[in-house]
């Protein structure tokens, strides 16, 4: 009976003892995540440290999240190496991708990513981006929102504008989603609307220069007499130019548009070739700067055969951490437009965006 009742207590208390070890379990994969979130190092030129979780390299940053100050961004050329046990991608001016983990190197200047087939040492100038493999799906992600608007009293002008970009670069892909619309109108002229919606896809391809990019496109412009277009392809890219301080890229492909103009019942049918540029150009020293144009030509290989095309140039200027004032000037040209006397467009405008 005595063992019967022994029995009993020391069943009743193993389920205190239980929670016991649950609590110690917790505790420990606490204290290890937030060892896991603060181990990387990056040593400064100047003979400083600081400690904490390395986000990725891009456009001459490195994000970087400490414990106090949460992420905040490091200039490139400041830092003299990094050292972390996650994977990596590291991306070379060359264009070509290592995957390792950063090791501790005695060479000045120097990035050391232990690969599966052994070290390789690498110049900090030559390196580009970093992307952490294991990072979740939100550190890869990259928001902006401008707005703006423009009131002159002297003949009714009115003009406001909206801009939307998302960015989400992987592994192996990028992926951009840009809304870039504005309305117009004045005591004297009507009020237009100019919408241009574009989705980019690009995959990178392990060795090579060229890269797989799929492309599609929502347009609206009343002054050229489009009251939609539909446009989706295809095609290859590649960088010509990519440091931590500008970057030319260049993409060429075939596209299929589909345009419905104002006043008409009729749809337009063309396949078009497509050449596309994009220089960027960005400072982070002071003052910031972010300085980006594209360019795009579309030839129409079927229909009237006539070309058409569009340049946008972006200036952003950091007033204060992720608040930014903006200028942008757009002009688009479409010789196939209903009103030949009206065939180009062009505007300019003056934003307050935030990035997020």
């Amino acid at each position: 009976m005595k063992r019967t009742r022994i029995e009993k207590a020391s069943g009743a208390r193993r389920p205190s003892r239980h929670l016991a070890g649950a609590f110690l379990v917790v505790a420990l994969a606490i204290s290890a995540a937030a060892h896991g979130q603060s181990n990387d190092v990056a040593y400064f030129k100047n003979g400083d440290r600081l400690t904490g979780e390395i986000k990725g390299l891009d456009r001459g940053r490195v994000s970087f999240d400490t414990p106090t100050t949460g992420v905040i961004n490091l200039e490139w050329d400041a830092i003299d190496q990094l050292f972390s046990a996650t994977t990596f991608e590291v991306t070379l001016e060359s264009g070509e991708r290592i995957y390792g983990t950063l090791a501790e190197t005695t060479g000045d200047g120097q990035l050391r990513v232990q690969t599966q087939t052994g070290i390789i040492d690498l110049p900090t100038p030559t390196i580009v981006r970093m992307t952490p493999i294991e990072s979740n799906l939100v550190d890869r992600i990259e928001m902006r929102v401008d707005l703006g608007h423009t009131l002159a009293k002297a003949n009714d002008l009115e003009q406001a504008s909206f801009g939307y970009d998302f960015r989400y670069r992987g592994e192996e892909r990028l992926i951009n989603f840009e809304i870039d619309a504005s309305t117009s109108s004045s005591e004297s002229d009507p009020s237009s609307a100019r919408v241009f919606t574009n989705f980019n896809y690009q995959r990178y391809l392990e060795k090579s220069e060229w890269n797989p990019v799929g492309i599609g496109q929502l347009e609206r412009n009343d002054e050229l007499g489009i009251d939609q277009r539909r446009t989706f392809g295809g095609g290859m890219a590649r960088y010509l130019r990519d440091t931590n301080q500008s970057r030319i890229a260049f993409a060429g492909g075939l596209v299929r548009s589909l345009e419905d103009d104002t006043g008409s019942s009729e749809t337009i049918e063309d396949t078009e070739a497509l050449l596309a540029m994009t220089l960027e150009w960005f400072q982070y020293d002071e003052p910031e700067l972010d300085v980006s144009m594209a360019a795009t030509l579309y030839r129409r290989l079927s229909g009237s055969k006539e070309p058409r095309g569009n340049v946008d140039v972006n200036l952003r200027w950091e007033i204060f951490k992720d608040f930014f004032w903006g200028v942008s000037v757009y002009y688009t040209y479409d010789r196939q437009a209903e009103n030949e006397e009206e065939a180009s467009d062009y505007g300019s405008f003056t934003s307050l965006g935030w990035k997020f």
